[in-house]
Order: C-alpha cells, then structure tokens, then sequence
C-alpha cells in the first residue's frame, strides 16, 4: 500500500519543479527527498521520472500519477476533517442561527461544551446540517426532511423604545409602518431582522453599530428611538445600560412575532434533548 506522505512528497515535488525547492517546503533533505521518489517509482513499479544530471522530469506517466495523487491527498483532507469534526460533535454541541436573539438565549445558560457560532447564517439551512458544520441550526422556520427534524423553542417578540414625547406612544396598536420616515439605531449584527426593519418601515432610516459601548452611548445622549424584544435582558452587551427615558411599546405586526425552533440530525435528537429542554425553560423564563 503506497503510503500518504509519498504522495505528499510527489505533488510537492510536481509543484515548485526542482529537488532543492520541494526539499525546503518538506522540511526534507535532497537525498531523503530522492529515496521517497525512488521508493514510490518502486513500489509503482512504473517508471515516473526521467533522470539527468541534478534534475528529474517527470514523464507523461508521472504528470498522470501527480494528477492521481492530488485527489488522493484532497480525499484524505477530507476523511481528517470528517473524523475529527464527527468527534467533536460528539463531545460538543455546535449551535449556529440566522438571528441573534435565540444565541441570546443560548450563551445566557453558560452550559459546558456549547459552542456557538455568532455569525448569522441566511441560507443553505439544509446542507449546513447535513454536512454536520454545527450540530443544530436556530431559525425562525421548522426544517423537516429524511435527516433533519425540529423542536420548537419559543417565539421572539419584538417592540420599539420612543422617546415620551411622540404621538405614536398614544396609539393604541402599533405597527412597523407607523414608523415611517424616522431614524432608528440599531445593533448591527441582527440576522434577518434587518431585512424586516428595511422592508416593513417605509422610508426608514437605520444607524447601526458593531460597538455596544458605542451603542449605549449613542442611546444615552440621544432620543432616538430603539428595537428590543423579550430576549433583549438576557444579553450582557446589548442587553444592558440601555436608557430608561424611553416607553417602550410592542410591535403588532404578524412579522414582528418570530417563532424560532431548534433544527438538527435526527440521530442527534437522543443527545440533545435535555439541551433543548433547558433552552426551552430560559424562554420561558425571559417572557
């Protein structure tokens, strides 16, 4: 059986074209690079290089061999990361999500063995489970095929801070669209809220932050109206030095009430049940 790291040398070889070269990338000796050439000729029993003095070319069935092996080595990659990915789902749970209010939810528990990926996924749901980059994806929609199943979570509801002194306190329902023509700020990692706020809030216009120092100074030393939902308290940066001279009323809208569901691998659903069950309680606390 040829072995791994005669390949390796092999498309490292057919890569930077000389002996001297390959053998500084390798961390090799000229002569070792040679004998591992020599060897793979060998136990090939096929003739892959032409020899002249200090140089070796490599022949049309070497050029073909190079070409073999660089999918061989793509393929191990590939074998490596499955492995080592598999094991690390096994002792950790990877949660991923297309908002950050369920993340909110999540690292508010401070459980052992959580990671979360704080980037917002909007796409591709489906193979993101499949191809196992995080052990359960949050959304605001249930996923169901042959693999995946979903549990609901709890639904996030969100509403507006405004400044005591604007009419739109004394509406008896409010709506995205009352809110028309103001200027809101904003956190600016929010998943797909942002669309929400851009699509349903006519001529809105939105200052986003990546700072929450930045944010909650902003909001301190303005009157500028602001978003928050029912799992707003429960986070440490954003939650928190929010101003208190602000009333804050819920938003009516049917899109302003977003039900979220743990999605994952069927065959995961054993082990992750008693962390679904502890995220569900959080929510329920936080309404």
């Amino acid at each position: 059986m040829i072995e791994i790291h005669l390949l390796e040398v092999l498309v490292t070889f057919a890569r930077y074209g000389t002996l001297a070269k390959a053998a500084e990338v390798l961390g090799l000796t000229q002569p070792a690079l040679t004998h591992s050439l020599k060897s793979l000729e060998d136990q090939l029993g096929v003739q892959l290089f032409i020899r002249k003095p200090n140089r070796l070319i490599l022949t049309e069935s070497g050029q073909y061999a190079v070409q073999e092996a660089q999918k061989i080595l793509k393929l191990d990659t590939q074998f490596t990361d499955k492995v080592r990915h598999f094991e690390q789902s096994n002792t950790t749970i990877t949660v991923g999500a297309n908002a950050p209010g369920p993340l909110i939810v999540v690292n508010s528990l401070a459980a052992p063995n959580i990671s979360v990926k704080e980037v917002h996924v909007q796409q591709g749901f489906e193979n993101i489970l499949n191809e196992e980059q995080v052990t359960c994806l949050l959304t605001n929609r249930d996923l169901h095929d042959q693999q995946i199943t979903s549990m609901y979570l709890g639904t996030e509801r969100m509403g507006i801070n405004l400044p005591p002194d604007t009419s739109l306190i004394d509406l008896p329902e409010l709506k995205f669209a009352d809110l028309a023509g103001r200027t809101f700020l904003c956190p600016q990692e929010i998943g797909f809220w942002q669309s929400i706020y851009e699509s349903h809030i006519p001529n809105g216009r939105f200052i986003y932050q990546d700072e929450s120092s930045e944010y909650q100074a902003l909001l301190q030393y303005s009157s500028l109206p602001f978003f928050t939902t029912n799992l707003t308290r429960l986070d440490p940066h954003w939650g928190t030095g929010l101003p208190d001279n602000r009333i804050f009323k819920p938003l009516a809208d049917d899109v302003a009430q977003q039900p979220f569901y743990m999605n994952f691998l069927k065959r995961n659903q054993m082990r992750l049940t008693p962390f679904i069950e502890r995220v569900q309680d959080q929510w329920a606390q936080a309404d």
